[in-house]
């Protein structure tokens, strides 16, 4: 009876045991559930707050990406060029404009390879460049420069720069704004030309019919005086200097008028080379090449069918004049060559850079008129077309004002290249018509 007593108690021990562990451990889960519930509303607040601030950063992204396409839509549009620059010259931003202007590939830009020195040398005040403004810590506004390009060509740009800071104010590179003047400068100088060819002109008419008067008279007399003097060799001869002289007075009048003339063009639609073909053929027989026509080398294609718009005997005026002055430049065995070709305005603003001034047509005519003689220095070749300059002992210089007047007149404009010792090279460039 004890012993079953004895177990019983013990039974009785391990059941209460058992229950305390029990409720112990439902204390323990309770306080589990009761942190899992908190845990979660914790877990549920923080994901809805989470989602929310990554809507806003998507909705920050999303409105970053449209202002970044903006501005990039807008440095894009510009016409002026745009290049940004850090504090080591490397360009990290070109817009297209500033690659057209100077010649860059854009293959070549991987941004931090290229420097602002690889694409802008200036040659003409350096001072306003970028890099210089960056150096210096200041900005650039409205400053023309002169520059070489990529494309090795001059070209003069008005230049405007802007320091680049952090939030801190610290200087981290410059942003440079440009835009091509070599046109805007080319015209300026050719208005300024025009103006003093206009009044030149008006002066040289009055002088010419001042003097055509009296000169008109003692060319008369001395003509009669000739005539009397058939008897008197001696006093003849010098009256038939009088006649000679007052006839060379009298053509270079005629050029005078010429230079002031303002004529009236009558254009008709010309096959250039054939024209071109017509004109050597006449020019030949005028001064007695016929038989010599190697001093005349010509490429013409009349085939081609080349076709511009001109006044036949004013062009026909100018060419003369090229290939007389070539001639005479090459001496006993001077001879010029022409040649004829189209190309497109792209091809020939590239190739000439700002040393034409043409705009207006898709298509130019380009006559290449080429001698062998000795060359022009570069100081007597920016003064070519001038009135009145020449580098003949006897010349007026008006022939190639003359010609520059009429190439203008026919909506083109002329180019020259000229090496010491080698001859030189004239380009006049029309608008036409292929076909």
């Amino acid at each position: 009876m004890e012993e079953n007593e004895a177990v019983d108690a013990d039974i009785e021990d391990d059941v209460g045991k058992f229950v305390e562990s029990y409720a112990s451990f439902n204390k323990v889960v309770n306080k589990i559930q009761r942190q899992y519930l908190t845990l979660k509303e914790t877990y549920t607040r923080q994901s809805e707050e989470l989602q929310a601030v990554n809507k806003t950063l998507q909705s920050l992204m999303k409105e970053n990406r449209a202002v970044t396409e903006f501005l990039n839509s807008i440095l894009s549009s510009l016409s002026s060029g745009v290049i940004a620059i850090d504090n080591n010259g490397n360009i990290s931003h070109m817009n297209p404009a500033a690659r057209k202007i100077l010649g860059v590939d854009e293959k070549e830009l991987n941004f931090g390879d290229l420097l602002y020195s690889d694409v802008m040398q200036p040659i003409e005040k350096p001072e306003c460049s970028a890099l210089e403004a960056l150096r210096q810590r200041r900005n650039v506004e409205n400053e023309e420069m002169k520059v070489k390009t990529r494309l090795d060509t001059a070209v003069t740009l008005s230049v405007s720069s802007s320091l680049l800071k952090n939030r801190g104010g610290e200087v981290i590179g410059i942003v440079e704004m440009f835009q091509d003047v070599s046109k805007l400068k080319r015209m300026e100088e050719q208005i300024a030309q025009m103006k003093v060819l206009a009044s030149l002109g008006e002066i040289a008419a009055s002088i010419a019919h001042e003097v055509r008067n009296p000169l008109s008279g003692i060319g008369g007399f001395a003509s009669l005086l000739a005539r009397d003097l058939e008897d008197d060799p001696d006093k003849k001869e010098m009256a038939d200097k009088i006649v000679e002289g007052v006839v060379s007075i009298n053509n270079t009048i005629q050029t005078l008028l010429d230079f002031a003339r303002r004529e009236k063009l009558e254009k008709t639609t010309v096959n250039l080379d054939q024209y071109l073909n017509i004109l050597l053929d006449e020019f030949k027989e005028m001064n007695g090449f016929k038989d010599a026509g190697n001093r005349i080398q010509q490429n013409l294609r009349p085939e081609r069918r080349i076709s511009v718009e001109l006044d036949r005997r004013l062009f026909r005026q100018v060419i003369f004049n090229f290939i007389k002055n070539g001639l005479e430049a090459g001496g006993d065995n001077g001879y010029v060559k022409i040649t004829t070709k189209t190309m497109p305005l792209s091809m020939a603003q590239k190739e000439y850079g700002d040393g034409l001034q043409l705009s207006g047509t898709e298509t130019l005519a380009e006559i290449l008129i080429e001698d062998n003689g000795s060359g022009i220095d570069e100081e007597h070749l920016e003064k070519l077309f001038s009135p009145f300059y020449s580098n003949k002992d006897n010349g007026i210089g008006l022939g190639l004002s003359i010609a520059w007047k009429i190439i203008k007149a026919h909506g083109g404009d002329v180019n020259a290249e000229s090496h010491l010792g080698k001859g030189t090279k004239f380009s006049i460039v029309l608008p036409a018509k292929t076909g």
